[in-house]
């Protein structure tokens, strides 16, 4: 809807290159003034709401499988703890990584995600022979390249060539590593 009507009441939004400005701009192009004012507000309120429902599901999800699976099993205390480990790591993290455009920034963990995860499902499902320690083994080893990877490059490591083009686009081999750790480990090969 809102590409469309970008189209028609904002036209120059695309060829500037800031068509992710029409959200902001098509509510004065189109009703003006208070009503735009209005409109805008109520925009902007419901990002916020969208952006703090997903936020805190996350945290909750987060702080529960802490609670069951990392931290001893002592109620409600133990569960304000995994909450708060559960916004403060996420924290941590965004103020070390300031200048790491959203983009990519998504890039980087995807591929550590798909680094752990993709071997872990596909295995999961299609092969009877993993087992607990090789589906452990390839997690580590495949996601843990992955976000190697990332933090090299993040740190300026290697500045140019393949090594870089290599640590900046890891789920090309990292993946396949998960895959095979898996592999090797389930089988019980060295």
């Amino acid at each position: 809807m809102y590409g469309a009507l970008g189209r028609i009441y904002a036209p120059e939004l695309s060829l500037t290159g800031e068509a992710d400005a029409a959200v902001l701009v098509l509510p004065d192009r189109i009703v003006g003034g208070v009503g735009a004012n209005l409109r805008g507000a109520l925009l902007a309120g419901g990002a916020f709401a969208a952006f703090l429902s997903t936020a805190s599901g996350l945290t909750m999800s987060v702080a529960g499988v802490l609670t069951q699976d990392v931290l001893p099993p002592r109620g409600v205390r133990h569960f304000r703890l995994a909450t708060v480990i559960a916004m403060a790591v996420p924290l941590g993290l965004s103020i070390v990584t300031v200048n790491v455009p959203v983009a990519d920034a998504v890039g980087l963990a995807f591929a550590v995600s798909a680094s752990s995860f993709c071997p872990l499902l596909v295995l999961g499902i299609w092969w009877r022979g993993l087992t607990p320690p090789g589906a452990v083994a390839g997690l580590v080893v495949g996601g843990g390249a992955a976000l190697t990877a990332v933090m090299a490059t993040r740190a300026g490591l290697p500045a140019d060539g393949w090594p870089h083009s290599l640590l900046a686009w890891p789920a090309v081999w990292s993946v396949p590593l998960g895959f095979l750790t898996m592999v090797l480990e389930s089988t019980g090969d060295p």
